[in-house]
């Protein structure tokens, strides 16, 4: 099985709506202590940093998105093995805009997979890539599914019985600080 086609959503959120709109600390924090990843990975709560304070530092959100359209009879664990090829597409290109920018924080789509299963946080080691380790929109305790239907007017699609939903989403992001507003246009979305 294979992906059908990749489409690519860009957008431009002031910070200050999706905070107030799209951001539930504690509501996501208690979602994150389900994962079996949680304390477990250094993208991944509790964080060293406080979440709230991390958003109003920034003034400007950059959403994007990859919608991955699969064929039909895709399995789950087929669909992962793609979904984190692209995942570790989108990382690279925000990481990249992130070094073009002073002062912009990339967030990635979900937990780190720089090291997989070998993060070094549960021997209490620092991370072996600061400089690829990024905090997900989800950590910080941002909404993914309610970012998704307002600015993608797309909702986020589930598996079943081990297959795959007729697409699956990725959604990262890029954090501008307020000195660095850029008007649109001025860097390529």
């Amino acid at each position: 099985m294979a992906i059908m086609q990749i489409e690519e959503k860009k957008i431009q959120v002031p910070v200050s709506d999706f905070f107030r709109d799209g951001v539930n600390v504690p509501k996501f924090l208690s979602y994150c202590r389900e994962c079996p990843n949680y304390g477990k990975r250094w993208s991944c709560p509790p964080l060293s940093v406080d979440p709230e304070q991390v958003w109003l530092r920034f003034d400007l959100l950059w959403l994007w998105g990859r919608i991955l359209y699969l064929s039909p009879g895709t399995t789950q664990e087929e669909a992962n093995l793609l979904l984190s090829g692209e995942k570790e597409k989108l990382l690279t290109e925000l990481l990249q805009k992130e070094a073009e920018i002073p002062g912009a924080w990339a967030l990635s789509a979900g937990t780190c997979q720089v090291c997989g299963a070998g993060c070094t946080r549960e021997q209490g080691a620092p991370c072996r890539h600061p400089e690829q380790m990024r905090y997900s929109i989800e950590a910080l305790g941002g909404d993914v599914s309610f970012a998704t239907k307002r600015y993608f007017q797309k909702e986020l699609l589930w598996g079943s019985g081990g297959m795959a939903p007729a697409y699956q989403m990725l959604v990262g992001g890029l954090l501008l600080p307020p000195e660095k507003r850029l008007e649109r246009g001025t860097f390529e979305l």
